[in-house]
């Protein structure tokens, strides 16, 4: 199981990654090395505030969080 954070900084980082790597790689190294650093911090941040919890949460909620408990 991953913890809520990681998963949610997965689903934001990755497609953000792919994009970049897509788009800049071959043309512009230097760019995509600062598009980078750029993606790094904004995961970073929204870590930080707790809104990776949030999404991952509210997409993969079955994943992420604990199984419910049942009051008997």
């Amino acid at each position: 199981m991953l913890t809520p954070k990681l998963a949610g900084a997965v689903i934001v980082g990755l497609p953000l990654l792919i994009v970049a790597w897509a788009l800049l790689w071959r043309r512009t190294r230097p760019v995509f090395w600062f598009a980078l650093a750029l993606i790094v911090v904004a995961v970073g941040y929204l870590m930080a505030t707790g809104a990776t919890d949030d999404i991952a949460n509210r997409l993969i909620p079955d994943l992420v969080g604990p199984p419910p408990v049942r009051a008997q």
